[in-house]
């Protein structure tokens, strides 16, 4: 187990690197652009990863069962969490949405801190419930409420990509803890209702949805998809269509480093959301394989630390942490390669953005430390210990 914690680290590392060559890159002419400083963003960053790559040590270091032993502490972190999804609301919105606590240089993304939330607040009442996971309403009803308070935050400021993350990582959860089909089933569609009369009731969500249909299902011309568009169906694909244009320029071998056109202010968020096309622009066909495999990675090498875990609660916290990592990077591979509609999430580890940053450090750092448990002598009780699907009345 020694030999997969330390692979899951070098397969970080490498993304981690990687993401500042290609970070250095495509911030220069945003970062010359908005602070006469080309090296704005990189810098930024590096700060950043020093403070993410300190709250990592303390995640490896912190022994998770206390997050169970120590119910008060759970508490404190999920509803101060709650509490820093709120405050966004007290704070100018930013392109139509109120995502950031901003306090001067520093801005910070709450939902980001959320789907650790989800996932540590999840992991330990799924725990405590024991079998009783398999009523509907003192198990899914109650397990439910937990990701769904998170969930409902989310929608309203809106950051769509965060509730999709939270929702799809904590319903892995609900199925390894043994929660019945059909109450999944009954849950989900209950919550998809009032977020489908959300997405309707934003135009330019809708927007981005029927220009994603169009390009997807053939409506549009052959010659063009944004021929046949609408003008607000036209501003929502021109971000996705320049990234493609990117990804198409580097071809096998890339445009070579440094030498990427559509960075040039042509793709908005290059440095941010859209950054994978950069790298697919200069870097080529290595580039994007390679990234798509150190993700593939990290979600192996996940699975087996989460399935040898020495008990339930870090079974349920490694799933969940690994979860969290790979949906969110294979949902951005698939809005920048359009085969998802547009919506704004970060690529973890590559993206600018220091609490995304933190969030994807500190989940390993979790995974990391129920692997690291694993070989240790078995010292907690027995309702800690026992299998994922187990008979005990807690």
């Amino acid at each position: 187990m020694h030999r997969v914690v330390s692979w899951l680290g070098v397969s970080v590392l490498v993304l981690l690197v990687v993401g500042l060559f290609v970070l250095s890159s495509a911030s220069g002419a945003n970062g010359m652009r908005l602070y006469h400083n080309p090296y704005h963003f990189i810098s930024r960053q590096l700060i950043w990863l020093a403070v993410a790559a300190l709250c990592m040590v303390a995640a490896i270091r912190f022994d998770y069962h206390k997050w169970r032993e120590l119910p008060w502490l759970t508490y404190l972190f999920y509803f101060g969490v709650v509490a820093l999804m709120a405050a966004v609301f007290f704070f100018p919105p930013t392109k139509g949405s109120r995502r950031w606590i901003v306090l001067g240089p520093l801005r910070l993304q709450p939902s980001e801190l959320g789907k650790l939330a989800a996932v540590i607040a999840s992991a330990v009442f799924l725990d405590r419930l024991g079998w009783q996971v398999s009523k509907f309403w003192k198990g899914a009803v109650k397990a439910s409420l937990i990701g769904g308070g998170l969930m409902v935050l989310a929608v309203l400021e809106p950051d769509f990509g965060a509730t999709f993350v939270i929702a799809s990582t904590v319903a892995v959860l609900f199925l390894i803890s043994g929660m019945k089909l059909l109450h999944m089933v009954t849950l989900g569609v209950f919550a998809a209702v009032p977020v489908g009369i959300l997405l309707a009731l934003n135009k330019n969500r809708m927007n981005r949805i029927f220009s994603w249909l169009k390009g997807m299902f053939g409506q549009a011309a052959a010659d063009g998809t944004l021929a046949v568009m609408s003008d607000k169906e036209r501003a929502a694909e021109y971000q996705v269509n320049n990234a493609l244009i990117a990804i198409q320029q580097g071809g096998l071998t890339g445009v070579g480093i440094n030498k990427s056109r559509q960075k040039l202010e042509y793709l908005p968020e290059a440095h941010t959301d859209f950054i994978f096309a950069i790298g697919a622009e200069e870097m080529g066909l290595a580039f994007s394989l390679g990234l798509v495999i150190l993700y593939l990675l990290i979600f192996v090498f996940g699975l087996i630390i989460a399935a040898r875990a020495a008990d339930r609660l870090g079974r349920f916290l490694a799933y969940g942490m690994t979860c969290l990592i790979v949906f969110q990077a294979f949902f951005n591979l698939g809005v920048v390669t359009k085969c998802l509609p547009t919506k704004g999430i970060a690529l973890p580890f590559i993206s600018y953005g220091g609490t995304n940053l933190i969030s994807a450090l500190v989940a390993v750092g979790v995974i990391i430390n129920v692997g690291r448990q694993i070989e240790l002598p078995k010292l907690r009780p027995r309702s800690t210990i026992s299998p994922v699907f187990n008979n005990e009345v807690e």
